[in-house]
C-alpha cells in the first residue's frame, strides 16, 4: 500500500507540474517553396526526444519547434541538416550551430560536389541553382534532383564560399571530397 501511495504521489506531482519547460527554436531563411518542403522539415523533427510542435511557414520561410534543452534543439538542427534544410537557428535568443558541411575554407578547387541537398521539386532545383549562379568563377551548375546532389564547376572555387552561397539560399549539404568518392 505504501508503494502505491508513493507512485500516485509521483504521478500527481508530474501532472501538477506539467510537462518539462520548453524553449522555442526558430529557423529563419529556410528554402520552403512547397508543401513537400514543409512536410519534409516537419517529419525530420518528429520522434526526436525533447522536441515537440514542429511547424513551418512557407510565406516567411520559417521553421519552428519546441525543445526541452539546448541539446534537444541541436538534435533538431542535425535532423533538418540531414534533410538538406538550412537557416539562421535560434534557441530562444541563443544562436545554434549547424553541423559541419565538410567545406574547407581557402580550399580552391575546379569542382565542388555537394550531397544531401533538399531538392523535392523543380522550385527547389531552381532555388538552389539561383543561390549558386552568382558565385565568382562558377561556369557550370548541375543539379541532380534524384540523387540530391549539386556539382559546381569553375575556376578556383572556394569550397566554403560555395557552401555559404547555398546556405544563404536556405539549403544545407555536405561537400564530397575526392577521398570520399573512392
Amino acid at each position: 500500500m505504501l508503494l502505491w501511495h508513493k507512485v500516485l504521489t509521483c504521478v500527481a506531482a508530474v501532472l501538477i507540474a506539467g510537462a518539462a519547460p520548453t524553449t522555442e527554436v526558430t529557423i529563419k531563411g529556410v528554402h520552403l517553396c512547397c508543401q513537400s518542403c514543409s512536410d519534409g522539415a516537419e517529419s525530420a523533427l518528429e520522434g526526436i526526444k525533447g522536441v515537440s510542435k514542429p511547424g513551418t511557414d512557407r510565406n516567411t520561410k520559417l521553421i519552428t519547434f519546441q525543445a526541452e534543452s539546448k541539446e534537444a534543439a541541436q538534435e533538431g538542427i542535425k535532423a533538418l541538416a540531414k534533410e538538406g534544410f538550412y537557416g539562421t537557428a535560434l534557441f530562444g535568443k541563443e544562436e545554434l550551430k549547424w553541423p559541419d558541411s565538410g567545406a574547407k575554407k581557402g580550399n580552391k578547387v575546379p569542382t565542388v560536389v555537394i550531397e544531401g541537398v533538399h531538392l523535392c521539386c523543380g522550385a527547389c532545383v531552381t532555388g538552389a541553382k539561383e543561390a549558386l549562379e552568382k558565385l565568382e568563377g562558377a561556369s557550370e551548375i548541375q543539379v541532380d534532383r534524384t540523387a540530391e546532389k549539386i556539382t559546381v564547376r569553375g575556376k578556383e572555387l572556394d569550397e566554403a564560399t560555395v557552401i555559404g552561397a547555398l546556405n544563404k539560399g536556405g539549403f544545407f549539404g555536405k561537400v564530397m571530397h575526392e577521398e570520399k568518392k573512392k
